[in-house]
C-alpha cells in the first residue's frame, strides 16, 4: 500500500525520469527504489486496461536519446488526474523489456502542468528511435492509413502508415533494376528488395486502445457499416508510447479524428460483356476440412459468396479453391441462379488434381462454349488449369478464357529450389515458374489447334506483378491487364498490399479489353466479417469479406472479337497402336503428329501429348477406368436420360421444387448433348459389330479349316481370322476392341479467321 498526499512546493531527492530512462534499451536503476516527478499525461484505471499512468518531464534534459516520460504500473489511481504534477516513489523494473515503476510507496500531488506533444513523422530512421520516445507524449501531424486490421476486435489495435504498405516485389524486380524487365531467374536486385521491406517496417506504428480485454464490445472506432476498413485515415493523431507483447505501441489521448474509408461499389470497367475471376477461399462441401466447419458455416460462407458472385454481375466466372468434387460447385452454382433468376449461369469443370479446382459459370444468354473443355493436370501442378472457348451470342466473337492458379507462398515440405530463397518471392517460387512455362505453352497449343487467337487468362497467381512467373508470362508476349499501382491490389499479408490475382491477355485481343479492376471487398476489411461460428457476432450476409482475395473484373468490347472461323485440315496422319494387355497399358505412335489427344467416352481428356514423332503411355489405373466406362456403355438402346447417367455419373434427381443440374455442362446446348448421345451410341453399335465380326470369322476360319481337312491349333486359327478381319477393312486392331472407347485424336489443323463483324 502507498501513501497519497497532496501538498505544495517541492520534493527533495528526485531521480529525474530522463536519468531513469537512460540512452539505452534498459535502465541502469533496474531494482532500486527511486522517486521522480512528471506530469500525468495518460491515466487508465480498472479492469480490463493497463492500470496505471503516465508522467513526463518535459524540462528534464536535451539530450534526444532520452526518454522524458515514463509508465506507473499502479492498479489505484484514485487521487489523480490528467494535468496533475506528481512524485512517485517506487521501483524500477523491466517488464517484458517495458522500464517502468512499480511498487509504488507514495504518490503525492505537488501541483499542475501541461505537456506539449512531441511531433513524429514515419518514417522512423530506425527501429531502435522508439525507445527515445518510450513513456513519452507523441503527435503524429502527418495523415496516417489504417493498413493492417486483423486484430482490431479482438484487442483494439490497428497498423497504421503513412501511405498503403506495398509489397517490394509487386513494385521492385528482384532480377531487374529496370521494373519493365521480364529476366525470371537470379538475384541482382534483391538489395532494392530487401530495402523496401525495410522501409515498410520503418513506416508502421501500432495503434492500441489500451485495454488488455479481448473483444471490447463494441470495438473502437467502428464505423457506421458495421467495419473499419484499411484505408481509413487519421490526421494529428496524439498518444501515449507503450512498450507490450514485444511491441511499441500508441495509447491514443484523446479523441481519435478516424476518418472512415467506405466501402467500394463494383468497379465499372466497361465493355458489353464482363468476365470476374474470384479465389472463394476454400468453398467445400465437406465439412471441418479447409473449409467451413459446421453446417451453420457452410450457410453463410455461401450466402457470402453468392452476393458477392452476384453483385458482380459478370457473364463468366473463373472460380478457385472449390473443393474438388462434384458437390460443392453445384451447391455454390445453385445460389447464385437463385440470386440472379431468370438470368442462368451454367458450370464447366474437371475432376482433376486434388484438393481444390477451377469452376467456370457463364451465363448462357451471353455466351455460347465453341471448343471443348481444355485441361492441363500433369506431375508439374497440384490442380487442373482449364481453358473454355466462348462465343458471344450476340456478335459471334471468339476468345479462350483460362483459369490460373499455380502453387501457394506457403512453405509446407518445401526442399532445395523451392525453399524462400531470400528475394522476396517466398517458397515454391521455382515450382511456380516451372507451372507458368508449361501453361505458356500449353495455352500456345490450344491457340494453335482451336484458331483462337483472342486469349484471357485469370485467376490468383500466388505471384506479386514484378515476380518471376509473371515476368515469364510478359516475356513471351502476354500482356498484363492490372499494372503495378498502389491502387490495384487483391491481397493482404502481414499489413502490406499487393496483386496476387492477375489479368492477361494475348496481343490479339488487347483491342477489346475496356478495363480491368478489383472489387475491393475483403482484403480492405476485418477478418472476423468472416462466416465461422466464433464471428457470429460480426457476420453480416453480403459480399464483404466473403474471401481472403479481392475479385478481379475485366471488361470485354465483343465488337472488338474476331468472328467467322473456317477450318482447314491437313491429310489425317497415320496412327500406330499397341497394347500390353497384361499392364493395362496402350501406346500409340506416328509419324508427324504435332499434337495428340485422348479422350475417354465422356470426352474428358486422359492425356496429351504435344510433340511430333511421339509416343506417349496411358497409365494402368486409366485404362481401368476406360474399361469401366465401356462397361456402363452397354446400357445401349435405353432413353436418353439413362445414358447420359451412365456417361456423366455427376448426374443426379434434382430434389423436388429445385432447378436440375445441367448433366452435360461441358455440351450446354440441347443439339449438342442429343449429337453426342447419338455418336456414342453409333460407336458402341460399332464395337459390338466389331465383336460379332470377330468372333464371325473365327466361325468362318474354323469351317474353313475343317473343310479343307487341315488340323490347326487355335492360334493359328486367330492368326488367320485377323488376316481376314484385316482384308475385310473392318478396322480392327488391339485397342479398337480391348479399349473401344479409346479416342483419339491427331490435331495437324488449324484454324483462320474470315473476317469480322462490323
Amino acid at each position: 500500500m502507498h501513501v497519497f498526499l497532496v501538498i505544495a512546493g517541492p520534493v527533495l531527492a528526485q531521480t529525474p525520469i530522463c536519468t531513469i530512462q537512460g540512452s539505452g534499451a534498459a535502465s541502469a536503476f533496474n531494482g532500486q527504489a527511486v522517486t521522480t516527478t512528471g506530469i500525468v499525461t495518460a491515466l487508465y484505471s480498472g479492469t480490463g486496461t493497463v492500470q496505471g499512468f503516465f508522467i513526463e518531464d518535459p524540462a528534464c534534459d536535451a539530450n534526444g536519446n532520452t526518454s522524458n516520460g515514463l509508465f506507473v504500473y499502479d492498479p489505484n489511481t484514485t487521487g489523480i488526474a490528467l494535468g496533475d504534477r506528481v512524485s512517485v516513489s517506487a521501483t524500477v523494473q523491466e517488464f517484458q523489456s517495458l522500464t517502468e515503476l512499480y511498487a509504488v510507496t507514495n504518490i503525492t500531488v505537488i501541483g499542475s502542468g501541461t505537456v506539449t506533444p512531441t511531433n513524429v513523422n514515419l518514417p522512423l530512421a530506425a527501429l531502435a528511435d522508439w525507445e527515445r520516445f518510450e513513456g513519452m507524449l507523441l503527435r503524429f501531424p502527418q495523415t496516417l492509413a489504417v493498413t493492417d486490421n486483423d486484430d482490431w476486435a479482438q484487442y483494439g489495435e490497428l497498423v497504421l502508415a503513412p501511405a498503403r504498405l506495398v509489397q517490394p516485389t509487386q513494385t521492385i524486380d528482384p532480377n531487374d533494376a529496370d521494373p519493365n524487365g521480364t529476366t525470371s531467374t537470379g538475384n541482382s536486385n534483391v538489395a532494392s528488395i530487401n530495402a523496401a521491406s525495410n522501409a515498410n517496417t520503418l513506416s508502421s506504428m501500432l495503434l492500441d486502445d489500451g485495454r488488455t480485454s479481448s473483444y471490447p464490445d463494441p470495438p473502437p472506432l467502428m464505423g457506421p457499416e458495421g467495419t473499419l476498413r484499411c484505408g481509413s485515415t487519421v490526421t494529428n493523431l496524439t498518444g501515449v508510447l507503450h512498450y507490450a507483447y514485444s511491441e511499441y505501441r500508441l495509447h491514443p489521448v484523446g479523441t481519435v479524428p478516424l476518418v472512415h474509408a467506405p466501402r467500394p461499389a463494383v468497379p465499372d470497367v466497361g465493355g458489353d460483356v464482363r468476365v470476374a475471376a474470384y479465389n472463394v477461399h476454400n468453398y467445400w462441401s465437406t465439412l471441418g476440412g479447409f473449409g467451413a466447419a459446421t453446417s451453420g458455416e457452410l450457410v453463410r460462407q455461401r450466402t457470402k459468396l453468392a452476393a458477392a458472385l452476384h453483385g458482380m454481375n459478370a457473364d463468366a466466372l473463373v472460380l478457385c479453391e472449390v473443393q474438388d468434387n462434384d458437390v460443392a460447385w453445384p451447391d455454390l452454382l445453385a445460389a447464385l441462379n437463385a440470386l440472379s433468376a431468370p438470368t442462368v449461369y451454367a458450370a464447366l469443370e474437371r475432376n482433376d488434381g486434388f484438393g481444390t479446382k477451377p469452376v467456370i459459370f457463364y451465363r448462357t444468354d451471353v455466351l455460347t462454349p465453341v471448343t471443348e473443355l481444355y485441361g492441363i493436370y500433369t506431375s508439374t501442378f497440384e490442380r487442373v488449369h482449364i481453358t473454355q472457348g466462348f462465343e458471344v451470342n450476340t456478335t459471334g466473337g471468339r476468345f479462350l478464357l483460362s483459369s490460373m492458379h499455380p502453387h501457394s507462398k506457403l512453405c509446407d515440405n518445401a526442399t532445395g529450389a523451392d525453399l524462400d530463397q531470400g528475394d522476396g518471392q517466398g517458397c515454391y517460387n521455382a515450382r511456380r515458374r516451372d507451372q507458368c512455362q508449361e501453361l505458356v505453352d500449353h495455352w500456345a497449343g490450344i491457340r494453335s489447334s482451336s484458331g483462337i487467337e483472342a486469349q484471357l487468362i485469370v485467376g490468383d497467381f500466388n505471384s506479386y506483378y514484378q515476380e518471376d512467373p509473371l515476368d515469364l508470362m510478359r516475356a513471351v508476349g502476354l500482356v498484363a491487364l492490372l499494372q503495378a499501382t498502389p491502387d490495384n491490389y487483391t491481397y493482404r499479408y502481414n499489413s502490406v498490399f499487393g496483386a496476387l490475382d492477375h489479368a492477361f491477355a494475348t496481343a490479339s485481343m488487347t483491342d477489346a479489353i475496356t478495363g480491368a479492376e478489383p472489387w475491393a471487398i475483403n482484403a480492405d476489411e476485418p477478418p472476423v466479417l468472416d462466416y465461422p461460428d466464433a464471428n457470429i457476432d460480426f457476420y453480416q450476409p453480403n459480399a464483404f469479406r466473403s474471401s481472403d482475395h479481392d475479385p478481379l473484373l475485366v471488361g470485354l468490347d465483343a465488337n472488338e472479337l474476331v468472328v467467322g472461323l473456317s477450318e482447314v485440315r491437313p491429310e489425317a496422319r497415320r496412327i500406330h497402336f499397341r497394347q500390353d494387355v497384361a499392364n493395362l497399358l496402350v501406346r500409340w505412335e506416328g509419324v508427324g503428329l504435332e499434337h495428340i489427344e485422348v479422350r475417354d467416352a465422356m470426352g474428358r481428356t486422359v492425356m496429351t501429348e504435344a510433340a511430333s514423332n511421339g509416343a506417349a503411355v496411358i497409365s494402368g489405373t486409366a485404362c481401368r477406368r476406360l474399361l469401366r466406362v465401356a462397361w456402363h456403355r452397354r446400357i445401349f438402346g435405353g432413353s436418353r436420360r439413362t445414358v447420359l447417367r451412365a456417361l456423366v455419373p455427376q448426374l443426379t434427381p434434382a430434389p423436388r421444387g429445385t432447378t436440375p443440374i445441367d448433366p452435360c455442362p461441358w455440351q450446354p446446348q440441347r443439339r449438342a448433348r442429343r449429337s453426342f448421345v447419338r455418336a456414342e451410341l453409333v460407336r458402341s453399335a460399332r464395337w459390338h459389330f466389331a465383336v460379332v465380326h470377330f468372333f464371325l470369322m473365327v466361325s468362318l476360319a474354323s469351317t474353313f479349316f475343317s473343310l479343307t481337312g487341315h488340323r490347326t491349333s487355335i492360334s493359328a486359327t486367330l492368326a488367320f481370322t485377323m488376316s481376314l478381319t484385316s482384308a475385310a477393312g473392318s478396322g480392327f486392331n488391339g485397342v479398337n476392341w480391348m479399349v473401344p472407347l479409346l479416342t483419339v485424336k491427331s490435331f495437324n489443323r488449324s484454324l483462320k479467321p474470315t473476317g469480322t463483324e462490323p
